[in-house]
């Protein structure tokens, strides 16, 4: 219910689909639908083709340093998607200020998917290990070569993977704000955002949303039909063996060399500005540590809170969709996807009225924008928890029942350890994305009270300025957001090997 929070909140604020009408009176309404889809399309797709051949790479060829590989591959989740994009903004402006190399279309695309790849990255490396290789042995028996076996039996098994972790970047691009802003794309996220901080005209934000809440919509659709069957968790059960390398030969090194560019232009730009800005001359004195320390300890303090409060409220509908699948656990589980692709500033004002008009003792309290961030990074945590319930197959539950153990007994004992890679992985992605957030945190955020993707924002006002102000922040905020992509990519290296 909290989830449909904000389409709640678009209604009783008096919208009407009137409003929605005169909107396309405006002339860069259409313009504004169209380069967002095209955005969302071209980035999912360019995510989709990264991830999946950078799983593939690792976990079924003769790569050199395949676990080193996973976790540079791994690695552009520690830097937020208005970081990145502000970095290599400032450094084309240093260094080509006459070509626009990222605040094109093209631009803006390639910088988007080298931040989001890794989400189908991870996903797609578990799910190839828990293909049963005889399943390619039988293919290979019936004189299937290399790209047989990898079209008719590996790839339409990443299908479920692959299209779960789609979603969540095609949903990141639609509610996406600081990158866009940085990359100069008007979309309707921006646009909404505009409506309300520049001309103070919620009435239009609100028709907008209702726009991209279609547009959400139809990106579940789809989502839901690139599916196809789920197959790939039932096969899982059975992989007892490691998969087949395929060999590169003499391609070994140049292959490694080419695919460890990805990561570096990823998280180079990044870097390199972050260490200009701290190494500047000006730096000493446009720094205060105090207050950047103060920020990192805000910014662990909520994601800690939002990742533990996801991972409880997520588990009942994981386990109502995986252990008692049914039309309103599935229902359930998707008006829970609607909410993630809601710009921040619309699910703020959602809570802001909830807690002004119903509960006006939780307005700018911690406990507000843990429940924001609870709202929007929920679907990772399912997504999550549905994989490690996957582990934890019901067969073990019904062999736990004829030795007399009870329901709670084997929920504790058989289930949840089974679940627990899953589970863990979805708590630690909920925290990661929540120490990222702007829009949200911005609206929402306690009075007196910093993070570091508020600070860093601060120093900037969606401007490109000198590095240096934004440097420190930055460098915690990566600090930080490092360490749980690395737990993130141990994990996932123990499940591959």
């Amino acid at each position: 219910m909290l989830s449909l929070l904000p389409f709640i909140y678009l209604f009783t604020a008096g919208l009407s689909i009137a409003d929605v009408r005169e909107l396309f009176t405006y002339p860069n309404t259409l313009d504004d639908i169209g380069r967002t889809l095209g955005l969302t399309a071209s980035i999912s797709i360019g995510s989709l083709l990264l991830g999946v051949g950078g799983a593939l790479l690792v976990v079924r060829t003769n790569v050199p340093f395949p676990r080193l590989l996973t976790v540079l591959l791994t690695l552009p989740l520690a830097v937020p998607q208005f970081v990145s994009s502000y970095a290599v903004y400032s450094g084309n402006l240093m260094y080509a200020p006459e070509t626009p190399l990222v605040t094109t279309f093209l631009g803006a695309t390639v910088v988007m998917t080298l931040s989001l790849y890794p989400y189908v990255f991870l996903a797609c490396v578990v799910a190839l290990r828990n293909i049963d290789p005889a399943q390619e042995e039988a293919a290979r028996s019936l004189r299937a070569g290399t790209w047989g076996v990898l079209g008719r039996v590996i790839l339409p098994q990443l299908r479920p993977a692959a299209a779960g972790s789609v979603l969540i970047v095609a949903l990141h691009v639609l509610a996406e704000y600081g990158a866009m802003v940085q990359l100069r794309q008007e979309t309707l996220t921006t646009t909404i955002m505009a409506e309300m901080l520049n001309f103070g005209n919620y009435r239009a934000a609100r028709s907008i949303c209702l726009i991209l809440g279609f547009l959400a919509l139809l990106v579940l659709l789809a989502n839901r039909i690139f599916a196809g069957r789920d197959y790939a968790s039932r096969a899982a059960a059975n992989a007892s063996r490691p998969p087949v390398r395929f060999g590169l030969r003499w391609a070994r090194v140049p292959t490694l060399l080419v695919t460890l560019l990805v990561p570096l232009a990823a998280v180079g730009p990044t870097g390199y500005m972050t260490l200009h800005g701290l190494f500047s001359p000006h730096s000493a004195s446009a720094v205060d540590w105090t207050e950047v320390f103060e920020a990192g300890l805000s910014t662990l303090r909520f994601a800690v809170w939002a990742a533990v409060v996801a991972t409880v409220v997520a588990l009942p509908v994981s386990w109502w969709v995986s252990r008692r699948p049914s039309l309103p656990a599935h229902l359930t589980e998707r008006s829970v996807w609607v909410a993630h692709a809601i710009p921040g500033a619309i699910l703020a004002l959602a809570l802001v009225f909830l807690a002004t008009h119903v509960l006006p003792g939780l307005y700018k309290t911690a406990a507000l924008l843990v429940l924001a961030y609870v709202i929007l990074y929920l679907p990772l945590a399912i997504n999550n928890q549905r994989v490690g319930l996957g582990a934890a197959l019901r067969q073990y539950d019904d062999v736990a029942a004829s030795l007399g153990s009870g329901p709670l007994r084997r929920l504790f004992r058989v289930s949840l350890p089974l679940a627990l890679p899953g589970i863990a992985t979805g708590a630690l992605l909920v925290g990661l994305d929540a120490s990222k957030e702007l829009t949200t945190t911005l609206m929402l955020l306690p009075f007196n009270t910093d993070t570091l993707a508020t600070g860093l924002w601060a120093t900037t006002n969606g401007q490109s300025l000198d590095f240096t102000a934004a440097a420190p922040y930055t460098l915690l905020l990566v600090v930080l957001s490092s360490v749980p992509v690395f737990l993130i990519a141990r994990r996932t290296l123990r499940m591959v090997r």
